[in-house]
């Protein structure tokens, strides 16, 4: 069901995307078309206003002498508005008239009034005054009986760059919309995600429940017959008895088995933090003293090389500290050979002390990197799956992080970051 939900979730995420994605697009294409639209529209309505000036213009301009200047009693009384200058002029760029007198019989160079005369089209664009303002221009051309000569209306662009104002009002209105959905969406898949954590931390914890209820009957249930057991074998085995060789099976398997219920009642026991103070080196300084008089280190002795500052002083949890470096450094004997060698330092890093402990033994690969902190995962014969489990439980209640780097033949780096003084807060 957790996976079916999962999986729900997933897909809800993916298709409100899509649906952000195909509303973003279709909203800014459909903006950036009516901007343009707009722009267009405003060059129109330019257009056919100074069409509107020229044509009611035309009529007067066919005399051939012209004795009042018409172009700036426009001006003057604003007859039309919007209109930069008039001016009139013949197929060479000769100024005729012009709106302002001072013009009048100078020569301007310009390819659209020889174009316009030439053809006898009307031609338009836009064009700088001196004072630094864009005028929209357009070309007119009038014929009279003795020569062909061409209008030029300018008009002034800011009535019609309400439109685009307009546009460009709505444009940016649009975007901040789109933005605020995507933020919106961002915080709702931040949410989402949040509750598929707190909803697996739920499953975890329920799970957790299960598997300490049953390991406090197992516990129970098993623990004093077993220790019988082992008792009677070891008293057998040390009498000297025939069957040594069976003896001692049932002996070990016996340890074993105590060792299993140990692990699910520390994995499953409330983990209740007790604080004290103490330096650094000793906890440390009893658990290898203590791996070294282990069954498997007379066997193979642990190359363990402990470089602890003497001033580290810690106000933790001793006893969790010392059972996390006792499973740390017990995974790190098994995975290394007799050339192997085991490192443990310390240093301080701000108001945390980081613990790192490495070996050259014969490392992991990345699934069973990714699975290593799972309960009841591993890949030993004899293991119990919860000893790495155990050291992230019990590194979690002492308020700190782990993270491990493995390679397989390259070895394994734990490293472990701890307040130097731990609040005096249970953790379940």
């Amino acid at each position: 069901m957790a996976d079916i939900g999962q999986k729900i979730l997933k897909k809800t995420h993916i298709y409100l995307i899509i649906i952000l994605v195909v509303a973003s697009i279709s909203t800014l294409l459909s903006t950036l078309i009516i901007y343009r639209n707009s722009l267009k529209a405003s060059e129109e309505s330019l257009k056919l206003q100074a069409l509107g000036i020229a044509a009611s213009l035309e009529p007067s301009l066919h005399d051939t002498h012209l004795e009042e200047n018409i172009f700036r009693k426009i001006i003057t009384e604003d007859s039309w508005e919007g209109i930069a200058f008039i001016a009139l002029y013949d197929k060479n760029g000769l100024t005729l008239l012009h709106s302002n007198e001072n013009l009048i019989g100078r020569r301007i160079a310009s390819p659209e009034i020889r174009m316009s005369a030439d053809e006898g089209t009307v031609t338009s664009g836009r064009m700088p005054l001196a004072t630094g303002e864009e005028v929209f221009v357009l070309n007119y051309p009038i014929r009279s009986p003795d020569s062909l000569k061409v209008l030029r209306i300018a008009l002034h662009t800011y009535p019609a760059q309400l439109i685009t104002r307009s546009a460009k009002l709505q444009a940016v209105s649009i975007s901040l919309t789109v933005l605020f959905l995507w933020i919106m969406g961002y915080f709702f898949i931040k949410a989402v995600r949040r509750s598929e954590q707190l909803a697996s931390m739920m499953a975890e914890r329920e799970r957790l429940a299960v598997v300490g209820e049953m390991a406090a009957v197992l516990a129970h249930e098993i623990r004093n017959p077993l220790g019988s057991i082992k008792g009677f074998a070891q008293y057998l085995f040390e009498k000297g008895s025939e069957d040594k060789g069976d003896l001692g099976i049932i002996v070990d398997e016996a340890g074993r088995l105590e060792r299993l219920t140990e692990d699910l009642l520390l994995y499953a026991r409330p983990s209740e933090v007790r604080v004290e103070k103490f330096n650094l080196c000793d906890p440390v300084d009893e658990v290898v003293k203590l791996l070294a008089e282990s069954d498997r280190a007379k066997q193979i002795p642990p190359n363990i090389k402990a470089a602890i500052p003497e001033d580290i002083t810690m106000v933790s949890d001793r006893e969790k500290l010392k059972q996390i470096l006792s499973n740390l450094l017990q995974n790190a004997t098994e995975a290394v050979n007799e050339q192997g060698h085991i490192k443990l330092g310390a240093r301080r890093a701000g108001d945390n002390i980081i613990i790192i402990i490495s070996d050259n033994g014969c490392g992991m690969d990345s699934e069973t990197r990714s699975k290593a902190f799972n309960s009841f995962f591993t890949t030993k014969a004899k293991g119990t799956g919860l000893g790495l489990a155990i050291v992230d439980k019990l590194t979690r209640a002492m308020g700190g992080r782990i993270e491990l780097e493995s390679e397989p033949t390259k070895g394994t780096v734990v490293t472990m970051t701890l307040p130097l003084v731990l609040q005096t807060v249970n953790h379940e």
